[in-house]
C-alpha cells in the first residue's frame, strides 16, 4: 500500500520551510512531493513547479490570482497530475503547516476504502466560540481544505476535473459572492460524488477552527484529544497568528506546548517564521468599507470585460 501512495502539499517559496517540517513528520517509506507556486532556490527533487504542469489554464490563473488564491486553486491540478503517475493509486494532501503525530495506518486505510476523504471543520453543534459562530462556518465551508485524500477511479477524476473547472476562475476570497478560495466548493462533494467519506475522528485535522471542541493532553508519551482519541495530525496555520484571542484559544485547549514544539522544529529551516494566510484574521480585517467597495467595483469591471460576448468574438 505504501508504494502506491503519494503525499503532497502546495506552497509558495516563502512557505517552503513549513513543507520541510511536514516532510519530517511523514513515514519515510511514503513518496512525498511539494507543489510549488513561484520560484524557489532549492535542489530538492521532490519540488514540482505548478507552471510546469500540463494544463492550459495555468498561465491565466497566474495572471488572475494573488499567491494565497493561486496556492489554493492549484491543489486539484496537482492531485490529478500525481494520481496519473505510474504505480500511484492513492494521493493524500496536507497543508504545509500540518504536522503528523499519530499512526498513519488509519489514514492509509481510509484512502484505500473511499474515492474521496474529507474532514469536517467541526464535529458537534455549538452556539459561538472565540473563533466564530455557526453562521461563519456556513459562510466559509463545512469541510476543511487543509486535508483530503483521493483514490484512483473515474469518480475521483470527475471530482478533480469539476473542482479544477471552478477554481480556474472562482477561487477568490469573496464570501459575499460565494467564494472562499478552494474550500467552499467542497460543500458539494457528499451530494455530487459517490463513495465519499466525511471522517469525523476528532484526532484528525485539529486546528484553531475546532479547538473550542477539542482539548489536548500529553498522556502516556503521546498527545490525546478529549482524553479519548490519539492526535493524528494538527494544522498549525491559524495558530501562528499573533494575537491575544488566538493565544487564549491555544492555551485553553492545552495546545500551547504543542505549538511551541512546532515552532522549534521550524527553526531548523528558517530564522523567521513567515506569515501565513488566516481565514479568521481576514474576516476581522480593518479594511475600510471604501476600499472594499472599490475592490468590488474593479472586479466587476474586469469580469464584465472578460465575459462580455463581443470580447470573445474579437479575441477569436
Amino acid at each position: 500500500m505504501a508504494g502506491k501512495t503519494l503525499i503532497f502539499t502546495v506552497c509558495s517559496a516563502e512557505h517552503y520551510p513549513f513543507a520541510q517540517v511536514l516532510a519530517d513528520s511523514l513515514p519515510k517509506e511514503l513518496t512525498f512531493k511539494i507543489g510549488m507556486v513561484g520560484e524557489v532556490a532549492t535542489s530538492d527533487l521532490n519540488v514540482v513547479q505548478f507552471r510546469e504542469l500540463p494544463f492550459e489554464v495555468i498561465p491565466e490563473m497566474h495572471q488572475r490570482y494573488d499567491t494565497p488564491a493561486l496556492v489554493a486553486a492549484a491543489k486539484p491540478f496537482f492531485a490529478s497530475y500525481f494520481l496519473l503517475q505510474n504505480g500511484i493509486e492513492h494521493v493524500i494532501y496536507f497543508d504545509p503547516t500540518t504536522f503528523v503525530f499519530g499512526n498513519f495506518d488509519d489514514i492509509l486505510q481510509k484512502s484505500t476504502t473511499y474515492d474521496i476523504v474529507l474532514t469536517p471543520r467541526l464535529t458537534r453543534k455549538f452556539g459561538k466560540s472565540t473563533y466564530g459562530d455557526e453562521k461563519m462556518f456556513l459562510n466559509t465551508g463545512m469541510y476543511d481544505n487543509g486535508f483530503f485524500a483521493v483514490r484512483k477511479s473515474q469518480n475521483t477524476f470527475r471530482f478533480l476535473e469539476w473542482w479544477q473547472q471552478r477554481l480556474t476562475d472562482r477561487a477568490y476570497l469573496d464570501l459575499c459572492n460565494g467564494m472562499n478560495h478552494d474550500q467552499l466548493w467542497l460543500n458539494y462533494v457528499p451530494i455530487l460524488f459517490e463513495n465519499s467519506c466525511i471522517y469525523k475522528n476528532i484526532g484528525w485535522n485539529v486546528g484553531l477552527q475546532n479547538l473550542h471542541e477539542r482539548v489536548l493532553t500529553f498522556k502516556d508519551n503521546k498527545w490525546v484529544v478529549n482524553l479519548t482519541e490519539p492526535l493524528v495530525f494538527f494544522n498549525f496555520k491559524e495558530c501562528l497568528e499573533e494575537g491575544t484571542e488566538v493565544k487564549k484559544m491555544i492555551k485553553d485547549s492545552g495546545a500551547a506546548k504543542l505549538l511551541s514544539s512546532y515552532k522549534e522544529r521550524l527553526k531548523q529551516y528558517t530564522a523567521v517564521i513567515p506569515p501565513v494566510f488566516s481565514l479568521r484574521k481576514s474576516l476581522h480585517s480593518p479594511d475600510s468599507a471604501f476600499r472594499k467597495g472599490l475592490k468590488d467595483m474593479l472586479r466587476t469591471i474586469v469580469d464584465t470585460i472578460t465575459y462580455f460576448p463581443i470580447y470573445h468574438k474579437i479575441s477569436k
